[in-house]
């Protein structure tokens, strides 16, 4: 029986514009693997965090924890949260697959009281059918990343895809301080073409069907 796989989309999006337009559950069904899509809270149905990214990542652990051990894959803000649920319990999974994260998130310092969503966040989240207020609360309760020494904790095998023209690229920093991690950086490839690229999704079965 394969292992559960958990989608977790990026910020704005949904299950369906994020991984189901681009075919990404269809691939990972065709295969054999059992995909379980997770909602960022204050995304589609699912409900708002008033425990910030904090809680976030727990009902990502929950998830995992419940029908695990899971491969994880998330892009965006859904990767930091695989990555800070597989820091607090790495048990829960098997694989995580990160998608556009990077250095850049230990770079710059979100000031969530001056933050506004980007143009073309807000064009997605309304494209997805979701609440602007309610994306925005949920950027608002995000919380500093780990630090990078922390990372060692994550003791699971780690696959890290990012593109070269990505805004929080490049990855080399996280992807060191990942103990059983390597890195695959697309050519020509921006932070929101990332998961409709061909070689990423090629990159991704691959490791995921590993042993």
């Amino acid at each position: 029986m394969s292992i559960p796989v958990v989608l977790v989309h990026g910020l704005g999006s949904s299950f369906a514009h994020n991984w189901g337009v681009s075919g990404w559950d269809d691939i990972l069904m065709s295969e054999g693997f059992a995909v379980i899509g997770h909602e960022l809270p204050g995304h589609g149905a699912a409900a708002e965090a008033p425990g910030g990214e904090t809680e976030a990542v727990q009902r990502v652990i929950d998830l995992a924890s419940e029908v695990g051990p899971v491969d994880a894959i998330g892009f965006s803000a859904g990767a930091r949260l695989v990555l800070r649920a597989a820091l607090a319990k790495p048990g829960a999974f098997n694989k995580i697959v990160l998608l556009g994260i990077g250095d850049g998130m230990w770079a710059h310092t979100l000031n969530t009281d001056t933050f506004e969503l980007a143009d073309l966040v807000v064009q997605l989240l309304e494209t997805a059918g979701n609440d602007r207020a309610r994306v925005e609360r949920y950027v608002k309760g995000f919380t500093e990343m780990p630090p990078l020494s922390e990372l060692s904790k994550v003791t699971v095998p780690a696959l890290v895809v990012i593109g070269d023209r990505d805004m929080v690229g490049p990855a080399d920093a996280m992807t060191a301080a990942l103990p059983d991690a390597r890195m695959v950086v697309l050519k020509g490839v921006d932070h929101y073409a990332t998961t409709s690229n061909f070689k990423c999704q090629d990159e991704v079965l691959r490791f995921l069907s590993e042993e």
